[in-house]
């Protein structure tokens, strides 16, 4: 069915377009883009037939895909059901501000266009998301190389198939923000590239200069925008990759430029091309990009190391990968190599020959756009060396970069440069070749034949050979040789496939259009099997999410309370499975953007029967049958469950409570001393993080009543004999505004006091009084105040320009 439909769909587009074409209404055959992009869509359904056909899913466990993204995003669906922003996360750690956490993605549009149409998503509507990114990516390749760089639009189909399977797509497969993100970075270099070029062409001499300088602007921000709206599907590493690249080829398009007349103009105007782009990318972005910043800086991430920063980086060793991919296995599961399993780059075997021959075979003319595509390639692989390379440890210290992990991702640009030079290289092939381009040709093929013929000679006997020798051996070695050799095989022919239709490409055998087909076809089905990782599962890996029996054990009981699954049961239990059933959990998913003042309160914390894990407000400990707790302060409430048992903590402190005593402390340092002193009991005393003059209530008493935790939003009643202090188990964090007496009659009361270390508190007067706490930081209204003025300005300029067009009958 979802085959007829999209068949349906696409086939009732390229009618339509036609027609348009025919009647003059178009004056370019958008009927042959459409068709483009028809096929690249269903090369990705041909690609994952066995996930959208429901019979595997993928990846096989899940990933972040499940075990992050599912949860995250259900509970932002949830919140703007509610008609709240998703601000404040009360559901993992104790609480944590959910829009400091880039990877959020609760305002992209594509997410907020799931998240209003189907709350309730399942999983498979995320493997949906990621199909559709690898179609993006694709589709902004095969635009960019046909409309932006002019190739033939069966070459920009090859570059498009190359880039969006290519190996740090499939690798990340579930890291959809990761994906989303970098499927904008063909249409932002698209956009990016063209203004550029334009700086090249003298405008004419009926231009006038203001709406000149106004084209030139808006030109120049339009790939912001497109960048800007990408980075709002969250993972910063992504956006600063984008970024890089952008200034990286902009300083090789100007090296490009050098010796034309008026380089020194063009300069200054290439280098404000890219600032204008790069400021309307952070302003548009800043109701994410400034809470994200804020948060960054309370994170254990801030303390990292250069060698925490360049983990996972590309060992040389696995280079073979750039060939052979399946080498050291295939997939998560049966990876054996001695360094961490990362993207390797790969990109095809035919995609590398035409790359090599765009670049050996380039026209005078195109030596300034292929060159910038040449140093990119080379200068995003030597980067994602990371530790086996010194330039990326010059590169982290870029403010930011220090903070990203993982520099084997940096393979994307390289797979980008490659894709796009593979498309040059097919399109001069697509052309008729002069004496010297043979002859080149000719030289390129015979080292192909040489190279295969060793293979076939040399390599694949040996091969067979250690399979052969080693079936005595440890079963495991048997699977990672057996492994290896299907790849090296699949390398064989894939090799012999390509060079055959280099040599029938020399010898005209076939007509060109017949062969820009076979090209195609074959780059699809190299990167359909030796570049595809098999990391497909047989069950639905949200399934881990149901624990039905618990949740209902827990829907009954009164709060508003915590659970504490930091059991090691993540096998049994997904970590941000709280902000599924509506649970608040002092456990989330590991995540290197949580507060580091919750971790390290927690290592102070010692065991669970200090006092100090009792105002966490863990009401219920969730563990395995056999797990060990202190057994005088915990009682089992419940094992209906087949695996895990729920645990009472009978010592619990409740969210909210007037604390009769204060005391003061200047540092944070002396607060979590002064509360593992002996005999300190956090229900009757609160250290309040304060300078010694400054005046805390204390020595009142009363009780605290109708507590209420909502999106954002705390409230409950106090009643007291005079001025007190009410302490809050809730995470102190920057943005939360005490109100008294909530609503038209309403004081506002500040903030909270910062309180035994990680907490708030909140200064009540006598008498019976409603408080509210509301989360508003003023990161995401700066944020959202610059990027409304910056589209004002924006729509401003584009206004202008039509009427100053009209005016000049442009």
């Amino acid at each position: 069915m979802v085959w007829i439909v999209l068949a349906s769909i696409w086939i009732a587009l390229i009618a339509l377009s036609r027609w348009l074409y025919r009647s003059h209404r178009w004056q370019a055959p958008w009927h042959l883009d459409l068709t483009a992009l028809a096929v690249l869509a269903l090369a990705v359904l041909g690609f994952f037939w066995r996930v959208v056909a429901g019979q595997n899913w993928m990846p096989a466990d899940g990933g972040d895909l499940v075990s992050f993204l599912f949860p995250t995003y259900r509970y932002a669906a949830s919140s703007l059901v509610q008609g709240a922003w998703p601000l404040w996360n009360a559901h993992v750690y104790g609480g944590a501000p959910h829009v400091g956490d880039i990877q959020a993605g609760f305002l992209y549009p594509p997410n907020l266009l799931l998240f209003a149409v189907k709350p309730d998503f399942s999983y498979a509507a995320l493997q949906g998301l990621s199909m559709a990114h690898l179609w993006f990516a694709g589709a902004g390749m095969y635009l960019f190389l046909a409309h932006g760089r002019g190739l033939r639009r069966t070459a920009a189909l090859a570059g498009g198939l190359a880039f969006m399977f290519s190996d740090a797509f499939l690798t990340h497969f579930g890291n959809l923000n990761l994906n989303a993100v970098l499927s904008w970075l063909p249409w932002v270099f698209w956009a990016h590239s063209a203004a550029l070029d334009r700086l090249a062409v003298p405008s004419g001499p009926d231009q006038r200069e203001r709406r000149g300088w106004l084209g030139f602007a808006l030109r120049a921000a339009l790939p912001g925008v497109l960048l800007a709206v990408g980075s709002l599907a969250g993972h910063i590493q992504a956006t600063l990759f984008i970024a890089l690249a952008l200034a990286g080829y902009t300083l090789l398009w100007l090296y490009t430029q050098r010796t034309e007349s008026g380089g020194l103009h063009v300069a200054g105007r290439a280098l404000l091309t890219l600032s204008i782009a790069g400021a309307v990318a952070i302003l548009l972005a800043g109701p994410v990009l400034l809470p994200a910043l804020d948060l960054a800086g309370r994170t254990g991430r801030t303390a990292w190391t250069y060698t925490e920063a360049a983990g996972y980086s590309l060992s040389p060793a696995q280079l073979v990968g750039w060939l052979i991919p399946g080498f050291f296995g295939r997939g998560p599961q049966f990876h054996w190599g001695a360094w961490p399993r990362v993207e390797v780059g790969y990109l095809g075997i035919l995609p590398l020959i035409l790359a090599g021959i765009g670049v050996l075979l380039r026209h005078r003319d195109q030596g300034r756009r292929i060159w910038p595509l040449v140093w990119l390639a080379l200068g995003s692989f030597v980067l994602a060396l990371g530790i086996y390379a010194i330039p990326h440890g010059w590169l982290t210290l870029l403010p930011g970069l220090g903070q990203l992990r993982a520099p084997a991702r940096l393979i994307v640009l390289t797979d980008f440069a490659l894709a796009a030079l593979a498309a040059y290289g097919l399109d001069m092939l697509l052309r008729p070749l002069d004496a010297d381009q043979r002859a080149a040709l000719g030289r390129v093929l015979r080292g192909l034949v040489r190279m295969a013929a060793g293979v076939f000679g040399i390599v694949l006997p040996l091969a067979y050979l250690a399979l052969l020798l080693v079936q005595d051996r440890d079963p495991a070695i048997v699977t990672r040789v057996s492994i290896t050799l299907i790849a090296v095989v699949s390398f064989a022919l894939l090799l012999a496939a390509s060079t055959g239709w280099l040599w029938a490409r020399l010898r005209d055998a076939g007509r060109l259009t017949t062969l820009g087909g076979l090209a195609i076809a074959l780059i699809f089905i190299d990167l359909a099997s030796l570049g595809a990782y098999q990391d497909l599962g047989e069950r639905d890996p949200s399934q881990a999410f149901d624990h039905s029996a618990i949740a209902a054990y827990f829907a009954d009981q009164p709060g508003p309370y915590r659970i504490d699954s930091r059991t090691q049961i993540e096998a049994l239990w997904q970590p941000d499975m709280a902000l599924l059933y509506g649970l608040e959990d002092v456990n989330g998913i590991a995540n290197p953007l949580v507060l580091a003042d919750f971790e390290r309160y927690w290592e102070a914390l010692g065991s669970r029967s200090t006092p100090l894990y009792d105002l966490l407000n863990v009401r219920y400990v969730l563990g395995a049958k056999d797990v060990a707790l202190d057994w005088e302060k915990f009682a089992l409430v419940f094992d209906g469950d087949p695996q895990l048992n729920v645990y009472e903590n009978r010592r619990a402190l409740p969210r909210a409570f007037v604390v009769p005593q204060v005391q003061v402390q200047p540092a944070q340092d002396a607060v979590l001393a002064a509360m593992q002193a002996p005999g300190f009991d956090p229900a009757a005393t609160a250290v309040v993080l304060a300078e010694p003059g400054q005046a805390v209530p204390a020595g009142g008493s009363g009780t605290v009543t109708d507590l209420r935790v909502a999106p954002n939003r705390l409230t409950f009643r106090t009643n007291t004999d005079g001025d007190a202090l009410v302490f809050l188990s809730q995470v102190w964090y920057p943005g939360w505004q005490v109100w008294i007496d909530d609503g038209p009659a309403g004081v506002a009361a500040g903030t909270p006091w910062r309180a035994n270390y990680l907490f708030q508190a909140v200064s009540v007067p006598g008498g019976e009084h409603t408080v509210a706490l509301r989360f508003v930081p003023r990161t995401w209204q700066l944020g959202w105040l610059l990027a409304a003025a910056t589209t004002a300005l924006l729509l401003t300029a584009v206004v202008l320009m039509i009427y100053l067009g009209r005016k000049h009958g442009h």
